[in-house]
């Protein structure tokens, strides 16, 4: 099995057994798989049906949202070596967020107006909404390493569709390497990140 390391001055990890630097990229489509293989399109079927309870989906998403939002940050600012207090506070604030939706959004399911389909594509946007945790971590941890430049980067593989848009990341990639400060990427006057929403693809 292979020993991770994680290296501050350049915020990256370090693949202790075969002695090199893991790529950004690499990280982001391993933290891109686990998302994927949340199970929250079998509770949409299930709590469709009723074989599942209102309550028990309920509880099942908030501990999903929760687990997700914490193993992403952690992938993007090194583990919990270089955690600090005020950093947790921001990651249990962008959980809280996601609750406040998430209360809603159950609201709904137990009036039993939504489809299994409707319930599974909204759960998604849940699980995938934790890529802002990962890229927010990944922004604090170069900031950390004095990483004065940053681009948006697409997922390389040609079968993604990529969004188009005001502002979309086909746009936000073609600005090509930028001043990380002030932040570039933007929606309106909020700086975008990927996984936060505020591009037409919202958390694909």
């Amino acid at each position: 099995m292979a020993k991770f390391q994680w290296r501050p001055k350049v915020a990256q990890f370090w693949n202790a057994t075969v002695g090199r630097l893991v790529p950004r990229l690499q990280v982001r489509q391993a933290a891109g798989r686990v998302l994927d293989a949340s199970p929250v399109e079998a509770w949409a079927e299930q709590v469709a049906s009723g074989e599942m309870g209102v309550a028990a989906w309920h509880q099942a998403m908030r501990d999903e949202i929760r687990r997700n939002c914490i193993e992403q940050y952690l992938a993007g600012r090194g583990g919990t070596g270089p955690m600090t207090a005020r950093e947790w506070g921001s990651v249990g604030g962008m959980i809280g967020e996601q609750y406040k939706y998430l209360d809603k959004f159950a609201a709904e399911v137990a009036e039993g107006k939504l489809s299994a389909g409707q319930i599974a594509r909204r759960s998604r946007m849940y699980v995938n909404s934790a890529r802002e945790a990962l890229e927010r971590a990944g922004r604090r941890a170069a900031r950390e390493a004095e990483l004065n430049e940053v681009r948006w980067v697409m997922d390389p593989d040609p079968s993604v569709e990529h969004c188009t848009g005001e502002p979309g990341c086909r746009e936000l990639a073609a600005m090509g390497w930028q001043k990380a400060e002030p932040w570039p990427f933007k929606a309106g006057r909020r700086d975008a990140l990927p996984g936060a929403g505020l591009t037409p693809c919202l958390t694909a």
